[in-house]
């Protein structure tokens, strides 16, 4: 069984997402969990003692509201509700610490009073210690039959691509291995062709090789002109990804990318 939590702000981008997690996944034998933080009054006026409550009291109803559209378009699933005060990213990995999640799916944008938005999905995509996707607010409903990994070139861990093997098997995708290599000759690193064909054995993939500047640009031009449903990303510390989780770059990758992007923890 697959536990996969759910971010939601109540607009329609985190809507799409959950839609896009229904379709990957599948209802049958998953479990779904809806899960929003909201911001607690920093005091309460003796005059209206239960206006503290309020927040809480409102995101319950609307969480509420958004578990019955979920209802309607998934049909018989699984579905619990979160709802608590607090980061949003530190409430994601208490519940991965206490229950293992397989996958964090989340909107790319949001709406209304929530405009903060922006800077959860990169709180999450950058500290979430379960891997993350990211769905754009324009998606659509698409098979997912081709996933193209953007590799730096550095030693790939099992454990790492694990969750991008599940989800090839679980849809029947091919992975495409894209080498994004970097113009500066001190940044570039050489793949182990023999460590990836060990990683991939039993799944359908191919390897391309590319040199850019500007990897947001490229990742996003390969998967327009390649077809692909799907781009992933190993999220590391140190190498050429140095700073693509931790500045302006990290926040347009992971807003602006044309198609959803799985971020795998390493």
């Amino acid at each position: 069984m697959a536990r996969i939590l759910l971010p939601t702000d109540f607009s329609e981008a985190a809507l799409n997402a959950s839609k896009f997690a229904f379709d990957l996944f599948g209802t049958t034998g998953n479990k779904f969990t809806l899960v929003h933080t909201f911001l607690k009054p920093s005091f309460d006026n003796a005059l209206l003692p239960s206006l503290g409550d309020f927040p809480q009291r409102e995101a319950i109803n609307r969480i509420r509201r958004v578990e019955r559209k979920c209802r309607k378009y998934a049909g018989k699933v699984v579905l619990g509700r979160k709802v608590s005060t607090g980061s949003l990213v530190d409430l994601l990995n208490e519940m991965d610490q206490r229950k293992r999640v397989d996958m964090i799916v989340m909107g790319t944008q949001g709406e209304g009073n929530y405009g903060r938005v922006g800077g959860n999905t990169r709180s999450v995509v950058t500290g979430a210690s379960a891997p993350v996707i990211t769905v754009p607010a324009q998606w659509q409903p698409v098979q997912v039959k081709r996933i193209m990994l953007a590799y730096d070139g550095g030693h790939l861990e099992r454990t790492a691509v694990k969750p991008l093997l599940d989800l090839a098997e679980r849809t029947g995708a091919a992975i495409v291995i894209a080498h994004v290599r970097s113009t500066k000759p001190t940044d570039d690193v050489k793949p182990d062709r023999g460590r990836i064909k060990e990683l991939f054995a039993g799944v359908e993939h191919s390897f391309v090789s590319v040199q850019g500047d500007d990897v947001s640009d490229m990742i996003d031009q390969l998967a327009n002109e390649g077809r692909i449903q799907m781009v992933a990303v190993v999220h590391r510390q140190l190498g050429f990804w140095k700073g693509l989780f931790h500045s302006s770059k990290a926040k347009r990758m992971a807003l602006h990318i044309s198609t959803p992007l799985l971020v795998l923890s390493q």
